[in-house]
C-alpha cells in the first residue's frame, strides 16, 4: 500500500494544487465534480455524478461478497480572500480553500487509486463519496436524500479532516460525541425609527438588541450545566445608516453549539424567549430565524475503536491519541452518522500559526500519503473483521 501511495502522491498532490488555485463553494463544485469524476475513471471506476446537486461516488468491487463501507472527503472552498504567498494560491477573488478540504478530496482520491490495486487484500464493496457543501452543513443531507448510502447499501461510513493544532501525523478520536451541533440564529428587531435627539418617541431596535445580547450570555453560565459546555455567540449586528437617525429595524445573527440534543433544544428555545420578551418590553417585535442546521456528530464506538487500532498499525502507538472532551466544532459528517454505523477523525498537519477558516491558513501535502493510507486500512480492516 505505502509503495502504491508513493507512486501515485506526485499526480495527486499537484491535482491537489489545481484544486487550490480553483476554489468554489458550496454546491457550485462543477469544476471541481468534473476532475474528481475524471481522475477515478482514469483509475478504472465507473461514476456517478450530480448526487446532491454536485457529488460524486464510485464503487470499488471486490468481485467476494461481503458488507460495504463508504469514505468520505468534502469538496467545498469558504468565502474567503486568500492572504497566502503559495505558488498555486486562489485565482478567485473571495474564494479559498481555507479549511483544507481539497486536501481531503486529494486524500480520498489517492485512497481509490491505491484501493484499486489492491482488490485481493479484501472483500465486499468500498463506495467512496465526494461530497459537496459541508461549510453550509447541507451537502451531507443532500447526499443521502439522493440515495448515496443505497445501491449498494452502505453499512458503515469513515472520515477524517485535518488538524492544525496537533503535530504531523498525530491520529486523534474521540468515542461517542467528537462535534458539536451547529444552528445559525437571525434576529430581525422591529421597533420605530425617529430622529435621534427625540430618542423618547421612538422605539430603538439598536438599544433593544443590545439589551438582549447581553441577556442571552446568561442562558450559557445558568441555564447549562458546567460540565456540558454549550456555545452561543453573536457575530454581526446591522442597524441603521447615518448619525442622527435612530433606525427602525436591527438586525443580530450568531451561531448555537452543543453536544446534545437536550442542550440544542434549549439554547433555540431560550433564545426565543428571551429575545421576545425583552423586545415586547420595550414595544418592539421580533422575527428569529433558524438556519444552517446540523446535529452533534456522534462517532459509534465499534467503528471507532477500528481506526484507533488501525491507527496504532499503521502510525505507531505514539502517534495516536483517544480524545476526552469534544470539540465545539461542527461538521456535517453528523447525518451519515445518524444513519450508519462509522467514525470520524483527525489528521495532525501541524501545528501550524493559522488554523483553518482564516485567510493565511495552508494545508500540509505530505499528510496525504499518510492519510489515505488510513482510510484505505480502515476499509480493509472492516470489511475483512465483517
Amino acid at each position: 500500500m505505502k509503495l502504491i501511495l508513493q507512486q501515485l502522491v506526485s499526480e495527486i498532490v499537484e491535482l491537489r494544487h489545481h484544486l487550490h488555485a480553483h476554489p468554489e463553494l458550496a454546491h457550485q463544485e462543477y469544476e471541481t465534480a468534473a476532475l474528481v469524476s475524471k481522475t477515478l475513471k482514469k483509475f478504472g471506476y465507473e461514476v456517478t455524478e450530480g448526487i446532491g446537486g454536485t457529488g460524486v461516488s464510485a464503487v470499488l468491487d471486490s468481485g467476494k461478497p461481503g458488507k460495504t463501507v463508504a469514505l468520505r472527503a468534502d469538496m467545498d472552498a469558504l468565502p474567503i480572500h486568500e492572504e497566502t504567498d503559495l505558488p498555486y494560491r486562489s485565482t478567485r477573488d473571495g474564494k479559498m480553500h481555507a479549511c483544507g478540504h481539497d486536501g481531503h478530496t486529494a486524500t480520498l482520491l489517492a485512497a481509490a487509486g491505491a484501493l484499486m490495486q489492491c482488490k485481493d487484500q479484501f472483500q465486499g464493496k468500498i463506495k467512496f463519496i465526494f461530497q459537496p457543501a459541508e461549510e453550509t452543513g447541507t451537502g451531507a443531507a443532500a447526499m443521502i436524500e439522493d440515495g448515496v448510502l443505497e445501491n449498494p447499501k452502505v453499512d458503515a461510513i469513515f472520515g477524517y479532516h485535518n488538524s492544525t493544532k496537533s503535530d504531523f501525523g498525530v491520529f486523534k478520536t474521540k468515542m461517542d460525541c467528537l462535534f458539536a451541533s451547529q444552528d445559525v440564529f437571525t434576529v430581525v428587531i422591529h421597533g420605530k425609527g425617529g430622529h435621534a435627539a427625540y430618542p423618547h418617541l421612538t422605539v430603538d431596535p439598536i438599544y433593544i438588541g443590545t439589551m438582549i445580547i447581553q441577556a442571552l450570555q446568561g442562558i450559557v453560565s445558568r441555564c447549562s450545566a458546567p460540565v456540558e459546555p454549550v456555545v452561543l455567540s453573536v457575530t454581526q449586528f446591522h442597524a441603521g445608516n447615518t448619525h442622527n437617525v435612530i433606525p427602525s429595524q436591527a438586525t443580530f445573527q450568531g451561531t448555537l453549539r452543543a453536544i446534545t440534543p437536550a442542550n440544542r433544544a434549549m439554547l433555540k428555545e431560550k433564545l426565543t424567549k428571551i429575545t421576545t420578551n425583552i423586545a415586547t418590553s420595550f414595544g418592539a417585535t421580533v422575527t428569529i430565524n433558524f438556519s444552517y442546521s446540523f446535529p452533534p456528530t456522534f462517532n459509534h464506538p465499534q467503528e471507532t475503536q477500528l481506526t484507533y487500532d488501525v491507527a496504532k498499525k499503521v502510525l505507531g502507538e505514539d502517534h495516536v491519541t483517544l480524545l476526552t472532551d469534544p470539540g465545539m466544532a461542527s461538521e456535517d459528517f453528523s447525518y451519515y452518522l445518524e444513519k450508519i454505523p462509522g467514525s470520524y477523525f483527525w489528521m495532525g498537519i501541524g501545528p501550524k500559526e493559522y488554523h483553518p477558516h482564516r485567510p493565511r491558513y495552508e494545508f500540509n501535502d505530505a499528510i496525504i500519503p499518510i492519510a489515505a493510507e488510513m482510510l484505505a486500512q480502515v476499509a480493509i480492516s472492516y470489511l475483512n473483521k465483517n
